[in-house]
């Protein structure tokens, strides 16, 4: 059993952990858009080896970006049921 002061400790380091999750979520929005970009030129320039390239990068990078925000919202309600242990009235079984 953690002991209150641990217990916020550990809130606060998931807190931080899941920023620098968030910042990979944009990255991965990002390039996400961009291999879709990429494959909608690729098929209208008459390219099809880009855009092909292009939409299952597309498509990868949707799947990673979804993973990345489950893991987030997950996270967040792990530090949500952290400090809702800390609060008077709850019960503390693990």
């Amino acid at each position: 059993m953690l002991t209150n002061q641990q217990a916020l400790d550990e809130a606060r380091r998931q807190k931080q952990a899941l920023q620098t999750i968030g910042g990979w979520r944009r990255l991965l929005f990002v390039l996400t858009a961009c291999f879709v970009a990429l494959a909608a030129w690729g098929f209208t320039t008459g390219v099809p080896a880009a855009g092909i390239a292009g939409a299952v990068l597309g498509v990868i990078g949707m799947v990673l970006t979804l993973l990345v925000h489950l893991s987030i919202v997950r996270g967040e309600k792990n530090v949500e049921a952290i400090l809702a242990s800390l609060e008077p009235g709850t019960s503390h079984k693990g």
